[in-house]
Formats: structure tokens, sequence, C-alpha cells
């Protein structure tokens, strides 16, 4: 193990003559190793400290491990930071699960500990570690990051320990005399990663004695695949910078490895969490959409051929109630509120190739011309509103139906009606009433856009 830590502290470029260095103990078999080695290591001149977060999940179990690691900083006389967190009433108020709040929780403390001495946070992640963390991630469906494993440096994180499996450790711990204690929720198979450790990574291990390194070296390749794709996403955001926003053709035509990457950092520059479903609603954006909610906070626009991220604030205001005479929908342009527009055109049902599709386009509206009754009244939504959905065999109440379908911005969706009631509504449909049939002959189309989408039709786009 002393070789194995040394050999990554010069590979990684951990520790540097006359560093501050502080061990998170946990007065298991890895920190104690840890602070052991980092103890022993000469050459360095380091400062060594430790710190140890007792999470109160064990009760007396857990002062039991604040205790040894007391005592075994004051007889190496190490100075010790200690903090007492509860973890679960922190997990309850911000609906984590208590594995996750209590990460949350220890990196914080770390954090806190590193400002405090200006110091690094050597913690004891093993190679076993990152191996059962490779498998969790591709248990769980992961790109190229999650097979990366644990990195051995993060910030002011170093793992000293990363090359060495848990055997090691504890043959090195048992070489040594050095006592630990053994947290008794390792033992049980009731979180994922202890199955992974107990059950998974035993059977490899059967297949190939050796399956923690060779999990380890496929992360080191990786991470140099992650490295060259993440350079050239880089390079590929500088050249399609079209002031805070991309150029939408450019940013379709990269590769998908880099397109991805380059999205991911424009949610990233505005503090929005990536996510493989933001990245793809991104992706659908650039093809042939105009706009797209991200967050409650946040929409995604293409706008004169560049994709920004737009806080959804500032969004223009409500639909502006327009009376529009029937004989002179088409080919009608009209203003529905800031920044949307809605066309009419009347065709022939002959002429209408998408026939079948026309009851359930979002964008595209189409129903039966004849079966409209007097002038169309343009407006938002009404107290009492209800529509029948073509198709669906029964009548819904608007604000309900809204509801349902999770629709933003529900002040600034479009309702058509006439004078026997609702016509369409945006984002829901046409009501059966108006449904195209095989006696159709006339039919209105209803498209749906922004203004550059309008720009683009009146040019012929």
């Amino acid at each position: 193990m002393n070789h194995k830590a040394r050999a990554a502290i010069a590979e990684y470029r951990m520790l540097k003559q006359g560093d501050r260095v502080a061990a998170a103990v946990s007065g298991g078999a890895d920190s104690v190793a840890l602070l052991d080695f980092l103890c022993s290591l000469t050459g360095l001149g380091l400062t060594v400290r430790a710190c140890h977060l007792n999470h109160c999940l064990r009760g007396e179990e857990s002062d039991r491990d604040e205790q040894l690691v007391r005592t075994m900083c004051r007889e190496y006389g190490v100075e010790l930071a200690v903090k007492r967190v509860e973890v679960k009433p922190y997990a309850a108020s911000r609906k984590l699960s208590v594995e996750t709040a209590a990460r949350q929780l220890r990196y914080a403390f770390f954090e806190e500990v590193s400002r405090q001495w200006d110091c690094k946070i050597a913690t004891a992640h093993t190679l076993s570690d990152a191996a059962e963390t490779v498998l969790l991630n591709l248990a769980r469906g992961t790109g190229l990051a999650g097979l990366c494993g644990i990195p051995a440096v993060r910030g002011r994180i170093i793992r000293p320990l990363i090359g060495c499996t848990r055997q090691e450790v504890e043959d090195y711990c048992q070489r040594h005399g050095l006592c630990y204690v053994t947290d008794s929720s390792n033992l049980t198979d009731a979180f994922a990663r202890n199955r992974v450790r107990h059950q998974v990574l035993p059977q490899l291990e059967r297949e190939n004695p050796r399956a923690a390194q060779a999990i380890g070296r496929m992360s080191a390749l990786l991470r140099q695949d992650r490295d060259y794709l993440e350079a050239q996403a880089a390079q590929a955001a500088r050249e399609l910078a079209r002031g805070d926003g991309l150029d939408a053709a450019g940013a379709a035509a990269l590769h998908p490895a880099l397109r991805g990457r380059v999205l991911a950092g424009l949610l990233a520059r505005q503090g929005i969490e990536c996510s493989a479903q933001r990245v793809r609603a991104l992706e659908q954006l650039l093809g042939n959409r105009r706009r797209v909610r991200l967050t409650g906070d946040w929409y995604a626009v293409v706008r004169r051929g560049v994709l920004r991220l737009e806080p959804s604030a500032p969004a223009g205001g409500p639909i502006r109630p327009r009376l529009l005479p029937k004989p002179g929908l088409d080919g009608l342009w009209v203003e529905a509120a800031e920044g949307k527009w809605l066309h009419f055109s009347v065709i022939n049902c002959a002429d209408y190739e998408n026939f079948e599709n026309i009851s359930s386009a979002y964008l595209n509206l189409v129903m039966d011309y004849d079966k409209i009754t007097g002038d169309i009244l343009l407006r938002a939504r009404q107290p009492g509103d209800r529509i029948r959905p073509a198709g669906r065999g029964c009548s819904k109440d608007l604000r309900r139906a809204f509801s349902e379908l999770a629709l933003p911005d529900r002040e600034r969706l479009c309702v058509l009606a006439d004078q026997e009631g609702i016509l369409c509504a945006e984002g829901v449909g046409i009501d059966q009433r108006v449904s195209p049939d095989e006696g159709s002959g006339r039919l209105l189309r209803i498209a749906l856009c922004g203004e550059d989408g309008r720009n683009q039709e009146k040019c012929g786009g």
C-alpha cells in the first residue's frame, strides 16, 4: 500500500513540499491507514492534521468512532477538527436519501476545514471504492463521465489511496498494528453500494481476481477520452458562440459526442443542472422546435438562428383578445401576444397531406372550416371553459386539462372559440365538434409560431 500511495501522490501531483493536509478520518480501516501513512511520509515536510464528521446516525456506535479518532490523533500529536451533524432531519427537510444528505454535509465540512486551515483534504477512497462506483453508475445508466470512476484529485480534495484495494489497506493496518472500527451499516445489504461490494464485485473477481484493477485501468483510459472530448467541445463552443448563445445550425451539425457536451456547457453557464433529458430537449429544439421549457425559471429558444437560454419571467404579456371575422381568415397573421403569432390558412381537404395527424398537432392545428359557427374569438382561458379533445371521447375543464399536461405560462396559451364554444386550445388540441371527417371539404389550418417563424413563413422559409 505504501508504495502505491506514494506513486499516486507523484503521478497526480497531490502534494508538494511544505503542503498542509488534513486527513478525513472516520475511524474505519481505510481512513486510519491514510492518517498513519501521511504521518509517516517523509521528504515533503508536510503539516498533517485530521478532521472527523460525526453523522449521528448510529447512536453510541457513532460516538465510539469519534472517540477512537480523538484517541488516535492525540497519540499521533495531530490537531483534529470535529463536527457533529444531524443527517436525518437534514435529509427529510430537503427530501434527500440519507446517503446523499450525509455526502453533502460531509463535503461541506471538508470545505469548512480546508478554508479554516488553508489546507488540502485527503480522503481514504480506494481502488475498490472506485470500482464499486463505476459498477453502480453502469447499473443506473451512465455516460462516459460515470465510467471514469472517482477522480484522484478534485480541487483541494486528494485521494492518495486511490490505487490501493481495500484488502491491501487492511493488510497495511494489520502489519502496523493499527486499531480501527467497523461501521455496522457496511455489513448490511440495505444499501446499493453494499450489495455491489458484497455480491457483484466478488462475482467479477471469480472471473478475474484483479477485476478492481481492470476496472481502474478502464477508467484511466476513459478519463483520457473524456478529457480530449471536453477539450474539443470547448473549442467548438468558442467557435459557435454568438453572444450569450450558440449558432443553432452549427450546433446541430456537430457530432453527437461533441454536441451534447457543448449543450451541457450552455446549461452550466446559466447555473442550470445538466441532465440527459435537458440535453435531449435542447437537441430537439435545434431540429424543429422554437421554444422549450427547461426548468420553472428557464426556457431555451432559437431566435434568428441563435440558441439561447432565457429566464421565463421576462416573457411577453398575456393573450390579447381579438375578434377575427371568419371570411377574412385565409392568409391572416395575428399577434396573439408579444412574440407569439398565429397564421390562418383555408385549404381544401384533398390538398392536406397530413390528414391523419390533424387532430393531434401541437403547433399546427387543423379543423373543419365549415363547422365553425360565426366569427372566431381569440382569447386566453376563462373560468368555466370546457373542451372535448378530438378523439378522446370525454369533456374536460380547460383549466384542468392545462394542469394535467403541465403546460407553462397558461395566461399566454391561445384559446379560440366561436358562437358555440371552444374550437381549440394551445397544447390541448381541437374540439371534437370541429374535427375533420370524411365529409370535410375545407380545412382551417392554424400555425402557431414566434417572430422568427412568422418571418420565415412570410419569406417562404
